[in-house]
């Protein structure tokens, strides 16, 4: 099965070295697919395991003992594969888990020649706050991304699973309409378009089917992300707003800047600005403005934290600035998390202040995509 897409922002899948790429990795990209397969199964209701949990009953696992008694016991090798499969979740049944290999292989078919260096962009500068951080997370050295038109997966099934095709169709739908694709997608990355998309009632329809199917009766950890707490912010900013000009003028490059100026016009690599702290101006930015208002813990729950042992991810992530296409004159922002509704508000708030042209942004939420049905 062949999946094109375009990419509108960077994609970054990571590396074999911490905050370097030297080519796209296809673990970036399956890890993606599976963490929003996850994330969307638990809002239809589905128990979905933790596969990094260091508690192995929170994790799923092919149950050979299982699998061969019920072999002896004159089961077909289908009916006992499904006793195998009795407590694997829904989304392993896909992506795998010990003694159940992935149902389907995935490959990246793009020029290493497409790659383009590293870049990165904040009005801070060197030493200061943001570009300090970035350059401690990401190389500048011999680190690249890919921004390139047209990007090509090939999907390959393990025979007798072809039907997953469709589930990997309405999985990349969604993610093309509501969210990113890659790594390090809360850095801005991974923005991209999916001209065969369906629409979000038939992903849905399709999803749905496999919480039915196989929905189990334990419960998942409150913190996980769910598509129940999802909310989805897409804002269209005029070249002309006084932040877009600050930005291209007066911003500060971590990583290349000859690529920065080549792309500028259609991608401002700025997503840390908007999401974290936005420099020179003291209550703006996502997280800086939520933390004088609710205070440093509250922020730290809904932006994450890295600070001594209490360390966890963002639930609210930030795209860079980007057009769709070149006649495009505005730029686009995707914002979007997994959090208590009424932070959507506060962060439309913030986005207000920070780019005081931008248009009213289009809305969408977890619990209104659970309702689309076709």
């Amino acid at each position: 099965m062949e999946l094109q897409i375009k990419t509108l922002t960077p994609l970054w899948t990571g590396g074999v070295e911490t905050g370097r790429m030297d080519r796209l990795h296809e673990t970036g990209i399956i890890g993606s697919l599976r963490w929003w397969y996850e994330a969307i199964l638990r809002g239809l209701g589905a128990y979905v395991c933790d596969p990094t949990s260091d508690t192995p009953e929170y994790r799923c696992q092919f149950d050979t003992d299982a699998y061969q008694k019920a072999l002896r016991e004159g089961q077909d090798k289908s009916e006992a594969m499904q006793a195998g499969l009795q407590n694997v979740c829904p989304v392993c049944r896909l992506f795998g888990c010990t003694g159940w290999k992935r149902r389907f292989n995935l490959s990246i078919e793009a020029s290493p020649n497409l790659l383009t260096p590293f870049w990165l962009a904040t009005l801070d500068k060197q030493q200061k706050s943001n570009h300090w951080w970035l350059s401690q997370v990401f190389k500048t050295d011999n680190n690249k991304v890919y921004l390139d038109d047209s990007l090509t997966l090939q999907a390959r099934f393990i025979r007798g699973y072809e039907h997953y095709e469709e589930v990997l169709k309405a999985l990349l739908s969604l993610m093309a309409n509501y969210g990113a694709i890659g790594s390090r997608t809360q850095y801005g990355f991974g923005q991209f378009a999916y001209p065969d998309a369906y629409s979000p009632a038939k992903s849905m329809g399709i999803l749905r089917q496999q919480a039915i199917t196989l929905i189990k009766t334990k419960k998942h950890a409150s913190n996980f992300y769910s598509l129940q707490d999802f909310w989805c912010l897409q804002c269209q900013i005029p070249s002309d707003d006084e932040r877009i000009k600050e930005f291209h003028q007066k911003a500060y490059v971590i990583g290349d800047k000859g690529t920065f100026e080549q792309y500028k016009n259609r991608c401002l690599p700025v997503s840390f600005d908007i999401r974290y702290k936005l420099p020179r101006h003291r209550d703006y930015g996502m997280r800086q403005a939520y933390r004088l208002a609710e205070g440093k813990r509250n922020a730290q729950q809904f932006f994450g934290t890295v600070q001594d042992k209490d360390r966890w991810g963002s639930r609210v992530f930030v795209s860079h600035l980007y057009k769709r296409n070149d006649k495009d004159r505005d730029y686009q922002l995707r914002v979007w998390g997994f959090t208590k509704p009424e932070l959507m508000t506060n962060i439309e708030e913030s986005l207000r202040n920070i780019f005081p042209s931008s248009l009213p942004p289009e809305k969408s939420t977890g619990p209104d995509l659970l309702c689309r049905k076709e």
